[in-house]
């Protein structure tokens, strides 16, 4: 531990001069992070573990318009966060730094796919883990090639996709990469063996026959809501993240919140009933962290204008960062118990 590390970060605000409200940090990043070009050399001499991308892409999207504010509702989220996580004994402070949102042209989605595809790919050279958010749930498409490539073909990648739908559909409407094509688009990936795809959440009747046939005939492992009522949570989870996790050399990780129940998650672009409940969420965090986290995480169909109270961007916010939380507790980096602020003493 840096004895010359004050760590006022962790408590409350100060009295005096030195009131500084940590929830207004003057500039809107990802947990007040720093913001560093999506350069690789900057990337790799941020002392950082993760990079924060926001990706406000909405033309893949046939559900409510809107998410293309996801990634900014995001970052306000994670404002009301401190980075000290009393359950895991660690502090996030530092961990990450904000590389902005990837310019997106409306009337070319080629080219925004592409710009997202780059992206990632920099930030995974870099050595760093990017948590991408959307936008809709194509973004997921050139997220997962940019992880496919960087592995490389004699490396295998794993892919766990959270929510009410399968995404599985061949084409939509004539469109290929569009977000209800997302999880089809992302198996014909070479390097992602359909035993190490896992789908949890899929429920009611937004999940046409042709989306099932797809699932059955590429041999993907999925998870009905009925399956995960029946069998509780962390059951299902035990077994989906062995899917992905178990002989893959990378996993990729994509929540889309409808997988919550429509009264949990309101502010999504494709609300669904029946869902994941919030404490059943946060114990597909833990399982997620407990195997030492995904290369990359992505988050896709926030929709803030239909959002309550900011609920929905402020829940998907404290699931990546208890997996980030959870993950810093397993390697180690817990803080120094005997930290204490300045001029503290016991009564």
């Amino acid at each position: 531990m840096n004895p010359a590390k004050a760590f006022l970060h962790l408590f409350s605000p100060l009295g005096g001069d030195d009131a500084d409200n940590y929830r207004s940090p003057g500039q809107i990043s990802f947990l007040r992070a720093p913001f560093v070009s999506l350069d690789k050399e900057a990337l790799e001499n941020a002392n950082a573990t993760y990079a924060y991308i926001g990706a406000p892409y909405d033309e893949g999207n046939v559900g409510k318009p809107g998410c293309e504010d996801g990634a900014r509702e995001f970052r306000v989220a994670s404002l009301d966060y401190f980075p000290y996580w009393f359950e895991f004994n660690v502090d996030l402070h530092g961990s990450s730094v904000d590389c902005g949102d990837v310019q997106m042209p409306r009337v070319n989605p080629k080219v925004a796919h592409q710009r997202i595809y780059d992206a990632v790919r920099t930030v995974l050279d870099a050595g760093l883990t990017p948590i991408i958010c959307g936008g809709d749930r194509s973004i997921s498409i050139p997220s997962a090639k940019a992880l496919s490539d960087h592995l490389g073909q004699k490396r295998k990648m794993g892919y766990m996709h959270l929510g009410a739908h399968l995404d599985m559909a061949d084409t939509w409407a004539g469109e290929a990469n569009v977000s209800t094509c997302a999880l089809a688009r992302i198996t014909e990936l070479e390097n992602l063996d359909p035993a190490n795809v896992a789908h949890i959440g899929a429920r009611n009747s937004f999940n046409p026959k042709d989306h099932l046939d797809l699932v059955k005939q590429r041999g993907i492992r999925f998870h009905p809501m009925f399956e995960v009522l029946e069998r509780g949570i962390d059951d299902v989870m035990d077994e989906a993240v062995g899917s992905v996790w178990d002989g893959t050399d990378g996993q990729y990780l994509s929540f889309n919140f409808n997988v919550m129940d429509s009264s949990a998650a309101p502010g999504v672009t494709a609300t669904e009933s029946g869902g994941l409940e919030s404490r059943e969420i946060m114990r597909v965090a833990a399982k997620i962290a407990d195997r030492g986290g995904p290369t990359v995480i992505d988050v896709t169909e926030l929709c803030p204008m239909f959002d309550i109270s900011g609920s929905t961007s402020r829940m998907a916010v404290c699931v990546v960062l208890r997996i980030m939380a959870g993950i810093a507790a397993r390697d180690g980096a817990v803080i120094d118990d005997t930290i204490r602020r300045p001029g503290w003493q016991h009564g």
